[in-house]
């Protein structure tokens, strides 16, 4: 008897096997869409079968490995995430995988060592399936390098170096625009966006976070919209756009609240909503938004999120002059903090437990807690934590009499701050406590002038119960020289407090105005003289950036002159004219002499509408700056006590506009690649040097720039240890 073909039986099996693998690759593909909607615990039940399924599939297997651990990454449990794919290490695994799937494990693995804390294994593995992307076909810009570049990114982000975590987003960015792959170029342009914001370049930064979210569309991804969401709220307040920012984030919560990671998510994102209502006034949204994302924490078993929460729900309660409630909220925030051993938690609830304090009349006890706080931002190298722990110990200091050391304290400050605009909040505290020491020296005069920058300064932030507080300062200040000036502060600061419900404060303010009533005559102001070159000082100092130097000219004429209306306009960036900041117009006059501004034609349309209101109209002009427009009325009273002229003070505004507009193109620097190319070409990037020992270890480094090795940077802090690793990173192929 012949033997039977067998053929049409292997063909038959080779067809239901490729069915198999198509309907495999769908359960992937279905997969990677819930991930996008947050759907993690599906997922996770999903892969179960399909892990089962594709055991006899190297390739699929993998790749179903690593969306598991995609997966329990997303739900926090990193240990899990890693133990999903820590098989793939072994040489024998990896051998039986194509290069997608071999570069995805290699990916998966780097991102959970990356999150069980071993940053630098995580680095070498990724470099490692760049390298066999690149090697197995990819060097022509496919999408294989994408992903190791992006994760890159991520981890360099998580150990604070943004510059190389901006240098792979933005090399995962290129990979990506020529694949056509939405998700990748989403994650590419998110990272980007992230990494300009931890450098500081938040209009970039918003830029390409708006892509990433154009991207995504109309595609249903809550999850990665949340992300891409609550990101852009971050940069909007270092924009000084707190309202954007409210928007920002209650389109997050929107979208995290259809996936299954409520907790995990939601709870930042009513605790950073809270933050922001408090700012701009809004307290009871705030407090509700900040009991909302306790209650989620809890829920959660979210431990080392609740000292955040506990210090934010602390501070407005602090605001609203219920310290008893404060305090047990912020001693609980401090405990807590304590016990996860977070350094950083901890000074910050410590920080605001020492104002709390300070409000309970407790100097003794905000000094001890400033000191702690202050010695725990020096173990964590945070400088912006530094100044406001020197702050409290200022503030302290003060209300025990201790006037020199208060000094010393803010005389610090001033040297960590100086010409640094991102330390505006630090600096609107540091003058309004500079104001407060004068006024215990018994110079009111300087006192109104630091007074007068800090509220300019929280203005610009859009604080409004700082902005007021120190506007009541301001008017204690003006009480014994120009009460009607002191009166007008203190009316309108106490209109504020009783808006946001800051009983403590209502109390304050009504007590000073009652107190001018009873005054006798005012005092005869200080000299002119000395008066002029506090205010000139105290433009001088503004120059850290282009809008408080504008707000400060601003606050200046509408407090030292007699003119009651105050406005300064620029050109806006789409073209036509925009409101910098003014003083006295209602807002629909604002809108009014805007337009009228736009449609002047020249010298002669513009002198029509001084006349038209009884305006001082004067153009503000730098050689290498924009143009900006001061408007004061009543014309005649635009002048500084004694008669003097404001023309000194405007051309001192307008080289002030040339030194902003110098340091904004110095800090751009040169484009970024020639910027790279030229550091390339320098034999350690950041280096001078000149000592044998600093030879040595130039030469050392310069010696592994084409080694792979796992490179470990020890020293002493301030030795330089970051820019060993910059130039590692710039001299070398990592």
């Amino acid at each position: 008897m012949s033997p039977i073909s067998n053929g049409p039986i292997s063909a038959r099996r080779a067809q239901l096997k490729d069915t198999a693998q198509q309907a495999l690759e769908r359960g992937l593909e279905e997969v990677r869409a819930l991930l996008d909607q947050g759907a993690s615990s599906k997922v996770e039940t999903r892969l179960t079968s399909i892990i089962r399924a594709a055991k006899g599939e190297p390739p699929l297997l993998a790749r179903s490995r690593c969306a598991l651990s995609e997966a329990l990454e997303m739900q926090g449990r990193y240990e899990e995430s890693l133990a999903a794919v820590q098989m793939y290490e072994q040489p024998e695994k990896r051998a039986e995988l194509d290069a997608e799937a071999s570069v995805c494990v290699g990916v998966q693995l780097g991102l959970a060592y990356n999150y069980t804390g071993n940053h630098p294994k995580a680095i070498a593995i990724l470099n490692a399936a760049l390298r066999e992307a690149e090697a197995r076909g990819d060097a022509g810009g496919g999408s294989l390098s994408g992903a190791p570049y992006l994760a890159l990114a991520r981890i360099y982000r998580s150990i604070n170096e943004y510059t190389i975590a901006l240098d792979h987003a933005q090399k995962a960015l290129e990979h990506y625009r020529g694949t056509g792959d939405w998700r990748g170029l989403a994650d590419a342009y998110y990272a980007v966006g992230q990494a300009e914001a931890f450098e500081g370049d938040y209009e970039p930064a918003l830029g390409h976070l708006e892509q990433a979210r154009k991207l995504v569309g109309d595609r249903h991804a809550p999850y990665l919209l949340g992300k891409i969401h609550n990101n852009m709220a971050g940069v909007c307040i270092f924009l000084k756009r707190p309202q954007d920012g409210i928007a920002h984030l209650e389109k997050a919560i929107s979208h995290y609240e259809g996936t299954e990671h409520k907790a995990n998510a939601v709870d930042g994102c009513y605790n950073n909503l809270g933050v922001l209502l408090t700012l701009t006034g809004e307290w009871e949204r705030a407090q509700q938004a900040l009991e909302r994302a306790l209650t989620l924490a809890n829920e959660a078993d979210a431990k080392n999120r609740i000292p955040m929460i506990l210090d934010s729900l602390g501070e407005l309660l602090l605001l609203r002059g219920d310290l008893q409630n404060a305090q047990s909220y912020l001693e609980r925030a401090v405990a807590l903090a304590g016990e996860q051993v977070n350094k950083w938690y901890s000074g910050q609830a410590l920080r605001t437990l020492g104002r709390c304090h300070l409000a309970m009349n407790q100097p003794e006890r905000a000094l001890e807690e400033g000191r702690g706080a202050y010695e725990l931002a020096e173990r964590i190298g945070d400088r912006q934590a530094i100044c406001d722990a020197r702050l409290l110990i200022a503030e302290a200091c003060l209300r025990r009499d201790e006037l020199t050391e208060c000094a010393d304290q803010l005389r610090l400050v001033a040297d960590e701050t100086v010409d640094a605009p991102a330390y505006l909040a630090v600096a609107g505290e540091a003058q309004r406590l500079q104001g407060l020491l004068a006024m215990r020296q018994g110079d009111e005069a300087r006192a109104s002038q630091h007074f007068g920058r800090s509220v300019s300064i929280y203005e610009m932030l859009g604080d409004r119960y700082r902005s007021s507080f120190a506007r009541y300062e301001l008017g204690r200040s003006y009480a014994s020289t120009q009460p009607d000036r002191a009166k007008e502060c203190l009316t309108e600061a106490a209109a504020t407090f009783r808006e946001l419900g800051a009983e403590r404060d209502i109390a304050g303010a009504e007590d000073a105005l009652a107190g001018l009533e009873a005054q006798d005559a005012p005092r005869r102001q200080q000299e002119l003289a000395s008066l002029t070159q506090l205010i000139l000082l105290r433009l001088t100092e503004a120059v850290t950036s282009r809008e408080l130097l504008l707000r400060e000219l601003a606050a200046i004429i509408s407090q030292e002159t007699g003119a009651r209306k105050v406005l300064i306009t620029e050109p806006g960036e789409g073209g036509g004219v925009r409101s910098v900041v003014s003083h006295g117009w209602t807002k629909a006059e604002c809108e009014e002499l805007v337009a009228k501004l736009e449609q002047a034609g020249g010298e002669s349309g513009r002198g029509q509408i001084a006349k038209q209101h009884d305006a001082l109209i004067v153009n503000l002009r730098a050689a290498n700056a924009r143009p900006a427009t001061l408007i004061a009325s009543p014309r005649a009273q635009a002048v500084l006590p004694g008669g003097l002229s404001v023309d000194p003070l405007l051309k001192v505004v307008e080289l002030g506009l040339d030194v902003c507009a110098s340091r904004n193109k110095g800090g751009e620097g040169i484009d970024r690649p020639e910027q790279a190319a030229h550091t390339r070409d320098t034999f350690m990037p950041g280096f001078i040097h000149s000592s044998p020992a600093m030879t040595q270890l130039v030469e050392e480094v310069h010696k592994i720039r084409s080694s792979d090795v796992t490179v470990l940077v020890t020293g002493e802090s301030g030795t330089g240890k970051e820019l060993v690793a910059r130039a590692i990173h710039a001299i070398s192929s990592r």
